[in-house]
């Protein structure tokens, strides 16, 4: 086990390190061409243009033709984009395609069963999916540590004791992003199973939640659980035992008609990377240091060899 925890450490660390010293460094030149082109989208934040970029710079450099579409939107929006042809593939959530593309109510108990399930769904359209990447970046609800402390809350449960509390503050809300408002992983789930019937929904833009939770403006926020924000210690995030946020690996959805083996041999292998410490390590250089994600995935591609 220390043997295993000081590769991965080691790993980190010679990535981090890249950041700085390759942020400008070029991938070489493609080692083979191809006739696929890959229309290539992402979501509106930045661990998908991270994400993105990988993808884009990884098939580049063999040779495939990348069309590339960045922030497009939302999972419903980026859906509309792929069933109307605009791209023939991007990177989602596992859970995104199988509550919000599909709107499967029956769940699976596993991961492993989620991503089957999701590819199951998508084949049935005309799409495969890549494997899954061994991180997860799962929906989440975040407080001020102050108030965590102060209200005793560890759960989404504790939500519903204080909303019928007379300790009740006056700014009891969640803000989140316009879609999580209507969605059973999102803002109707925590109603409908944790019965959070009291708590005001705010419309926020992503980038705003955590300035509008500093600022007292709201009590709690819609988080993703790789934000490079949470490593700061000031936030507490709220446990969700009945799971509503559901699982959420990443995985690449393509087009059948361009999903020739390369294509996906190559996804499979820049996603096979993409562990917690690795996302971990990209987002906090793509959202505390600023650095631009076509640098950041270009170094951590020049890295690890792809």
């Amino acid at each position: 086990m220390i043997r295993r925890r000081t590769l991965v450490v080691a790993v980190v660390v010679l990535f981090v390190a890249s950041l700085g010293s390759s942020a400008n460094a070029r991938v070489s030149a493609p080692t083979s061409t191809a006739a696929t082109t890959i229309s290539l989208g992402t979501k509106d934040f930045t661990e998908e243009f991270v994400l993105g970029q990988l993808y884009k710079q990884a098939l580049e450099h063999k040779g495939i033709k990348v069309n590339y579409h960045e922030n497009i939107g939302s999972t419903e929006v980026i859906q509309a984009a792929l069933r109307s042809g605009k791209i023939n593939a991007y990177p989602e959530y596992v859970g995104e395609i199988v509550q919000t593309a599909y709107h499967q109510k029956t769940l699976p108990k596993t991961a492993r069963a989620w991503w089957q399930l999701a590819k199951t769904l998508l084949a049935r359209d005309g799409f495969a999916l890549s494997n899954p990447t061994p991180f997860f970046d799962v929906d989440a609800i975040a407080v001020r540590k102050a108030d965590a402390t102060k209200y005793h809350l560890k759960t989404l449960f504790d939500l519903k004791r204080l909303q019928n509390s007379s300790q009740r503050p006056a700014n009891f809300s969640v803000g989140a992003r316009p879609e999580f408002k209507n969605r059973e992983e999102g803002f109707l789930g925590m109603q409908h199973v944790y019965g959070l019937t009291k708590l005001k929904f705010l419309s926020l833009a992503i980038g705003l939640t955590y300035r509008a939770l500093d600022q007292k403006k709201v009590f709690a926020i819609n988080v993703f659980s790789t934000d490079a924000q949470l490593a700061s210690g000031k936030y507490t995030v709220l446990q969700d035992p009945k799971l509503i946020f559901g699982v959420q690996n990443v995985a690449v959805i393509v087009k059948k008609s361009v999903a020739t083996s390369q294509v996906m041999g190559i996804l499979n292998k820049v996603s096979a990377k993409l562990t917690t410490p690795a996302i971990l390590a990209m987002n906090k250089a793509t959202q505390i240091s600023k650095q631009n994600p076509a640098d950041v995935a270009r170094a951590f591609l020049k890295a690890n060899g792809l």
